[in-house]
């Protein structure tokens, strides 16, 4: 499966993630995600503007992020991609962005809002810490899908029954989110979305097919 993701959207989504995975950024998601279910994917973070000062964009197997450019937006390289797509009913969209899943509808792409992405995350690590710890497995019993929607996801996607029973589990009845942790004195903001630089002009097109390529580059290892 190909997925895009709206990188910032996702992680400016409060209230879900655990608190020791709270507060991550696009190098420590592209980690996280190597240890759940996403690394059976291609899987693209995309991210506003430019890297921060002495950080990289990362990526570990199948699993890449990428950068839109001085004064660009996540949400205008994510339509770029899915405008451009050959196959969009192959994609996967990840975000909360009206006009990001407006896009994907468009042009028939699978979408995911940026919260239900975050509780897979959350479910692999609930469930990869209890494998640690040598719990019982308590995974519900997946609802019924029909054999032929399931062989469909699972020769296109990559994705069994199991993972879209959990996908619409998840969706229908979200876990509660953790207890509030107390509140500082003074509570940090969230980041500010960045400016348009009216000097930046349209999203380069280096950066499209750069984005392009790296989403069709398979997993080296």
């Amino acid at each position: 499966m190909k997925v895009l993701v709206d990188t910032y959207n996702a992680l400016h989504t409060t209230g879900i993630l655990p608190p020791e995975l709270a507060g991550m950024d696009a190098p420590t998601l592209v980690e996280t995600l190597t240890r759940g279910r996403w690394a059976r994917n291609q899987v693209l973070l995309i991210c506003d503007g430019t890297a921060p000062s002495g950080q990289r964009a990362t990526h570990a197997g199948g699993i890449r992020t990428i950068y839109a450019g001085p004064g660009c937006e996540a949400d205008d390289l994510i339509e770029q991609l899915i405008e451009r797509s050959d196959a969009p009913t192959r994609l996967l969209v990840v975000s909360s962005d009206r006009r990001i899943i407006k896009a994907a509808r468009r042009r028939r792409c699978h979408s995911m809002s940026s919260a239900a992405f975050l509780r897979t995350i959350t479910h692999d690590h609930e469930r990869s810490s209890a494998r640690k710890q040598g719990r019982a497995d308590t995974k519900r019993s997946p609802d019924h899908l029909s054999a032929k929607a399931a062989k469909t996801w699972r020769n296109t996607f990559g994705i069994d029954e199991a993972d879209i029973a959990e996908f619409t589990e998840l969706a229908r009845n979200p876990p509660p989110p953790p207890p509030p942790a107390p509140k500082p004195a003074s509570p940090p903001k969230s980041p500010a979305p960045r400016p348009r630089n009216p000097a930046a002009g349209e999203l380069p097109e280096d950066v499209i097919a750069e984005a392009m390529r790296m989403l069709e580059e398979e997993d080296p290892g």
